[in-house]
């Protein structure tokens, strides 16, 4: 069985630690939010496809930010695998849930892909498509990580991966980067939407800092 995610692409994540969550509703904002949380140690983005913005800002971020780690959210509809596929630049998809047909067509377009899960019915799910990495969410909404140390233990020997998303914040994260399962944590708190409308650059790139600071400090 193909997997959705390649290790190659798993070790990238790894060696980043914190994905900045984005929604970009004006293309104008991309390239300064990349060099804001780039200045701040932060490479790796899952720009959310809930906006016209996020489509042009994928290509504004790719061509000037070729380190930038590109990665796409709410990846929910037929065809959005094949098409973000496209676009220079992206690296992984994800889902905040997990649709058997979506998780089938990021395997035809190539796309690394990890779909969101919830519940261990959910994981099973995922397990049977080929998926090792998957996105927990909403982490806190759940449980948070006790309630992922309980789902994970009866399937730990397969080596599944998870990257919690939802409530995670710097209160939170060091506990998330000692649970070695975690590949990564994402966060909104980063680069949150009023933060971007407001371009304020300056707390994006503290923000980033102190999550990149907190992640090493504890993975």
């Amino acid at each position: 069985m193909k997997l959705t995610m390649s290790k190659e692409v798993q070790t990238e994540i790894a060696n980043e630690g914190i994905i900045a969550v984005l929604e970009i509703e004006s293309e104008k904002n991309a390239v300064p939010l990349a060099k804001a949380l780039l200045e701040g140690g932060i490479k790796i983005i899952e720009l959310a496809l809930r906006t016209q913005a996020a489509i042009p800002s994928i290509s504004l971020i790719a061509s000037e930010f070729p380190q930038m780690y590109i990665g796409i959210g709410t990846i929910i509809e037929p065809g959005q695998a094949a098409m973000v596929k496209k676009e220079n630049g992206v690296r992984f998809g994800v889902s905040p849930g997990i649709n058997p047909e979506i998780v089938k067509e990021t395997i035809a377009a190539d796309l690394p892909f990890a779909p969101g899960i919830a519940t261990p019915s959910e994981l099973e799910q995922a397990i049977s498509l080929g998926c090792r990495v998957v996105k927990f969410f909403p982490a806190e909404g759940m449980g948070g990580l006790n309630y992922l140390k309980n789902i994970n233990a009866p399937y730990n020997h397969l080596g599944i991966k998870y990257i919690p998303l939802g409530g995670v914040t710097v209160e939170n994260l060091a506990s998330y980067a000692q649970f070695n399962p975690v590949l990564a944590v994402g966060g909104s708190w980063i680069a949150s939407k009023d933060l971007i409308n407001a371009q304020n650059w300056t707390e994006i790139t503290k923000r980033a800092k102190e999550a990149k600071e907190i992640w090493q400090k504890n993975n």
